[in-house]
């Protein structure tokens, strides 16, 4: 139905825009005039002549004037002002605003999909974010849609607006979920938030919001109206200055999936005319780089503050630095994190010792409102002060590390280690450790067995005959990136690692580590970040990062013997695991699945049964009959064999269809979580056979452990439950400490989670948290038998040969841990 508004084209709307030098919202005899200042009516554009005036021709949408807010200024209360027809003059107040370098340079903060209702308490993380731009001076916050409904609309303007944050200023943008019900989809989120359309500038950046095209309510604006008034905004933008364009979505979901849109009159607005740098969106609630490969556009979204996204995204919001050209570099600040600090490398009064008696540190170290920026260490020895303001080397976003060098003397004495944490704000903090320095102790890490796929083979069963006790830690390295949910493989005595670089500043890498000593044999750069699960096989360790580009990196040497691009588009990112067996890698899902002969990289078949849904953090799996196992998010599990691809069956149960756990494959049955559900399925036909409904979320990436008696998983809220095999009813719970950083999707409230998986050995299940601890736990009786705090989130499972367990942290940092060993039966 078209909406019928009041005609208005002969209107006319006049106004002042000029520094408001007494704050007191009008033009005063003295007050500086500003000139050259965009103002439109949401279709015509104009700018301030030299007297600080405008005149604006009205049209039979318009319900706002609104400015162009200049670089170096932010408006006194809003940018903009409503036609309620009562007057025809409107004036503007600037006000100085210093968060703009001398050359242009300045930060901004994305967030998107906030999504959190009336009910739900925003303090923690809107905190953070207001004392984070408060810190650093951020010229603005953007958000970018689903606030979220008519509860989300009206609670969230409260907590998040320009008056409550005046350390800087915050735009937003429409989402699919904030056209509400109304005369029209926008109706609401006007009278809250404004304009749906609009831009300003800051330093040498031209920046525009857009507004979602469609949504839960139809909208009364159309393409053709957001661009045909685009069209006049960029008249007076000259063509060198940078251009940043906002939306809830991606630019193909907005008519232009080359960055140009076709009006209806004929004229095209190319905004690769303009200098156009980058598309911000949400909508996917993932974060995620894209360069556009013809016009090196950057499409970029940023997920949710509040918890992890739907591909697990961790809870963060994005902040961007611009330069004086208006390129950008990228970071994440995690959100609910209030300086915090680990020694990782001393625990349980032990710590490391090298081969030349040096003992070394590896502190995680992080706070959502202000980064570290400096870190010493000082350490004494019988009260005497030996060494003192030491520097540790910054590794990763978390990590940092140094060699502390101890004399002989220092032998069979307790030793203790200050570090200090200088961060940004001024702000100190301080932590201890105390440790027995014994030059013998450091047990010998002995690996032996291979662990080629994630949890050992794979049909992910994840079990140690050999009971292992009492773990040391052996050895830290750092790879050079955090590491996500990508396990460690160990295969011939060696370590291979994955790491994560969600600001595509080629970081990422294959990692190869001496799996004895942590020494690095070599590191293979990769394009962008690998999620998930890596695989050896045929003298190859292969990879899939999230651009959908398969690696296939000799272990000898590290180099690249072949790589494919699956071509799997701008979004969603390719966050799944793959798995190799028998000389044949199977990577990719939907219709990107694809099984490659491990040596040479010939397809031998790709899938052609399903398709791929939005992020979906599961690991291929892998039968000893022969099905594969894929998983798509809100889409269920599906089996294709292995040998043809052929795909056998889809099951779209209703429990199935919120995927993230892998499945282990037991014999002709699978174990899997999904929702609220712990369920077995027969391989060959898909079929549920049985289900068991439970009290607490299981959206994580944990895959059930299965044992003579129980069955063992991480949950999103409730740390590791074990359930007995016959009944399936609960045996024991084992509640680890609140997630450090959330990732399982739509879970808030400080939840207890696990995302990695349980690994057994003998009677002692290992798993790591995403509070930041490796826990041992009995497997019978859910009790603790040891614990190490690393200080970043444990999200991937670890590794286990010989008398080693091997786990990464977010950080970056690979442990290796030396275990007494006795002989499984």
């Amino acid at each position: 139905m078209l909406l019928v508004f009041p005609s208005l084209v002969s209107a006319q709307y006049t106004g002042k825009v000029f520094i408001d030098t007494n704050h007191n919202g009008s033009w005063d005899r003295g007050e500086t005039v500003m000139k050259g200042v965009s103002v439109s009516d949401g279709l015509n554009v104009v700018q301030t002549d030299s007297k600080g005036y405008f005149s604006l021709p009205g049209h039979d949408k318009a319900r706002f004037i609104f400015i162009t807010t200049p670089s170096g200024y932010k408006t006194e209360n809003t940018y903009y002002q409503r036609i309620d027809g009562s007057e025809k003059s409107y004036d503007f107040g600037l006000l100085r605003y210093d968060a703009v370098k001398g050359d242009g340079s300045h930060k901004f903060i994305h967030i998107s999909d906030t999504e959190i209702g009336e009910e739900q308490g925003q303090d923690e993380w809107a905190n953070g974010l207001r004392e984070y731009a408060a810190n650093e001076k951020v010229a603005f916050i953007i958000h970018t849609g689903d606030i979220c409904y008519v509860g989300g609309l009206n609670s969230h303007i409260k907590v998040m607006n320009s008056s409550n944050m005046p350390e800087t200023q915050v735009f937003y943008s429409i989402g699919n979920h904030d056209l509400v019900t109304g005369k029209y989809g926008e109706e609401l989120f006007e009278k809250l938030y404004g304009p749906t359309f609009y831009s300003f500038d800051v330093g040498n950046v031209h920046y525009i919001v857009t507004p979602m095209p469609g949504g839960d309510h139809a909208p009364s604006y159309r393409l053709n109206d957001v661009f045909s008034w685009m069209a006049n905004d960029l008249k007076y933008v000259s063509k060198d200055k940078a251009v940043y364009v906002f939306n809830h979505t991606i630019p193909g979901e907005c008519g232009c999936p080359d960055f140009k849109f076709t009006l209806r009159n004929g004229d095209t607005v190319d905004l690769t005319a303009h200098n156009i740098k980058a598309w911000l969106y949400g909508h996917w609630h993932v974060n995620h780089i894209y360069t556009h490969p013809k016009h090196e556009v950057a499409v970029i979204c940023s997920s949710t503050p509040i918890y992890g996204g739907i591909d697990h995204a961790s809870s963060a919001f994005r902040v961007m630095h611009i330069d004086r050209k208006g390129d950008f570099t990228s970071d994440f600040h995690y959100s609910y994190m209030d300086k915090e600090m680990v020694i990782a490398s001393i625990q349980n009064h032990q710590a490391p010792v090298t081969s030349t008696g040096a003992v070394p540190l590896s502190v995680n170290a992080y706070s959502t409102a202000s980064s570290v920026s400096a870190m010493s260490y000082s350490c004494t020895l019988d009260g005497k002060t030996i060494l003192s303001d030491k520097p540790l080397s910054r590794q990763s976003d978390f990590s940092w590390t140094a060699e502390m060098p101890l004399p002989q003397s220092a032998d069979g004495h307790y030793v203790t280690v200050r570090v200090k944490a200088c961060y940004a704000n001024g702000e100190i903090g301080i932590k201890t450790a105390s440790f027995l320095y014994d030059r013998e102790a450091t047990p010998r890490l002995i690996p032996s067995g291979e662990w080629t796929n994630m949890l050992g083979s794979p049909v992910h069963v994840g079990i140690v005959k050999d009971t292992l006790v009492a773990p040391r830690l052996a050895w830290t390295t750092h790879v050079g990136s955090n590491v996500y949910m990508s396990s460690p493989v160990v295969s011939e005595g060696f370590v291979y690692v994955a790491s994560l670089d969600e600001n595509e500043t080629g970081k990422a890498s294959l990692t190869k580590m001496d799996a004895s000593t942590g020494k690095v044999v070599w590191r293979c750069p990769l394009k962008s970040s690998v999620r998930n699960s890596i695989a050896v096989e045929a003298g190859m360790v292969f990879a899939q990062d999230v651009q959908g580009i398969v690696y296939a990196v000799r272990t000898s040497d590290g180099s690249v013997a072949w790589q494919k691009d699956l071509e799997i588009g701008v979004t969603p990112a390719l966050n799944d695991g793959l798995v190799a067996r028998d000389g044949i890698v199977y990577a990719g899902t939907g219709y990107q699945l694809t099984a490659f002969k491990a040596a040479t990289g010939e397809v031998l078949w790709q899938n052609k049964g399903w398709g791929r849904g939005e992020g979906c953090v599961a690991t291929l799996s892998l039968s000893n009959d022969d099905v594969l196992i894929g998983s798509r998010h809100w889409g269920g599990l599906f089996g294709n064999d292995a040998r043809t691809g052929k795909m056998l069956w889809e099951d779209w149960d209703s429990d199935l269809r919120f995927r993230a756990a892998t499945p282990a494959v037991w014999g002709d049955v699978m174990y899997v979580t999904s929702a609220n559900s712990l369920l077995v399925v027969e391989n060959k036909s898909g079929r549920v056979l049985m289900r068991k409904k439970l009290n607490y979320g299981v959206e994580v990436a944990s895959t059930p452990l299965v044992t003579g008696d129980a069955i063992i998983f991480g949950t999103s809220t409730h740390g590791v439950v074990a359930l007995d095999k016959e009944t399936l009813e609960e045996k024991w719970q084992f509640k680890v400490r609140e997630a450090m950083i959330l990732s399982s999707p739509y879970q808030g409230n400080h939840p207890a989670t696990v995302e990695a998986s349980p690994v057994l050995c003998g009677n002692q299940v290992y798993v790591g948290a995403s509070d930041g601890t490796l826990y041992a736990i009995d497997a019978r009786t859910g009790r603790l038998q040891w614990r190490h705090h690393l200080g970043a989130p444990v999200f991937a499972s670890v590794a286990v040969s010989g008398n080693g367990i091997f786990v990464t942290d977010f950080g970056g940092n690979v442990y290796g841990f030396a275990c007494e060993r006795k002989a499984g039966k």
